[in-house]
């Protein structure tokens, strides 16, 4: 793990003082409990499966947490316990089990544990729940970490595209695919699809990649410069400074058009922000990577906005002129 912050540097530290104690304690009883102990501390910072509001686990959150929990017991008995390795062996085993060599076991260990029938355990759970109450949309948002975590999702069509454009696709496409899971769990019928869930899942975003590529492409005809719509004024001779003037209007937006005029859910990801990046010169790709936004939603946006807010821009220009 890289960038820790000093509650998880503390949390290091009380593992690596666990477990040379560990090798001090002679008594098998009293080593596995502070094996449990260290098993416990690092399950902690779990994936998923964390608690609903402070309150037990039950269900299929416990019996993933306890199952992930005895592997890591396991795990770290076999090293410190059984006795069957020499001094030698022994030592380098403590250099093994370091905090972020555990740590990434137990993401290993999470995803060992979620097969399908686990995950379609996870979405059943959910379906059983109270629509829009606070239980269904933890067990939604446990639903699609699981689904992200597990390794189980295909990745169909790979073939068709450049390995640039497809990560594209597949990002924006694995987004509308857990969304539509989230919004669709109660459409989920777990006799079909081979009795498999991710086959559910899976069906969904394969789909999804195709419609996003058609997407894409009805967009990228539509691929601008930064002042392609801004070309079509009339200029006269001694045009003053153009790309300054739209600058300073759009960063001053003096009715709050601009700055309002975002994405969805997302009101960094404005209009200002986005024309202003254009205009310096920055890529798509650039733009994508910063907002985190896929380049076909940002491209849309952006060419959508430029055509409404034209006849605007024209009036703020001639008054230059």
């Amino acid at each position: 793990m890289t960038g820790i912050n000093q509650f998880e540097r503390e949390r290091h530290q009380l593992i690596e003082q666990l477990l040379l104690h560990v090798q001090t304690i002679t008594n098998a009883e009293q080593k596995l409990s502070v094996i449990n102990q260290i098993a416990a501390i690092i399950l902690r910072s779990r994936p998923l499966c964390r608690r609903f509001n402070g309150t037990p686990l039950t269900g299929v959150y416990q019996a993933i947490y306890l199952q992930a929990k005895e592997q890591l017991v396991n795990h770290l008995y076999q090293y410190l316990v059984l006795g069957k390795l020499s001094e030698e062996k022994r030592q380098s085993s403590l250099v093994q089990l370091k905090p972020n060599y555990l740590y990434d076991l137990q993401t290993q260990i999470f995803q060992n544990i979620l097969d399908d029938e686990c995950l379609k355990t996870m979405g059943l759970t959910a379906q059983k729940l109270f629509l829009n109450s606070e239980l269904r949309t933890y067990a939604l948002t446990e639903l699609v970490k699981a689904i992200k975590l597990s390794g189980r999702l295909c990745r169909p069509h790979r073939q068709k595209f450049s390995t640039s454009l497809y990560q594209i696709l597949y990002e924006e496409a694995l987004s509308e695919t857990l969304c539509y899971v989230c919004l669709n769990i109660d459409l989920y019928d777990p006799n079909r699809g081979n009795k498999k869930f991710m086959n559910w899942v899976n069906f969904k975003l394969d789909k999804s990649i195709l419609k996003c590529y058609e997407k894409y492409v009805k967009y990228s005809k539509f691929e601008l410069t930064a002042f392609q719509y801004l070309e079509q004024i009339e200029q006269p001779v001694a045009t003053p400074n153009l790309p300054q003037i739209l600058r300073e209007y759009l960063i001053k937006d003096p009715d709050n058009i601009f700055y309002a005029t975002h994405i969805r859910n997302r009101p960094d990801a404005n209009f200002t922000k986005i024309a202003l990046a254009k205009f310096s010169g920055s890529s798509w790709s650039k733009i994508s990577q910063q907002l985190e936004i896929p380049i076909p939603t940002l491209n849309s946006f952006y060419n959508r906005w430029c055509r409404r807010f034209l006849p605007l821009l024209e009036t703020e220009l001639k008054k230059y002129f």
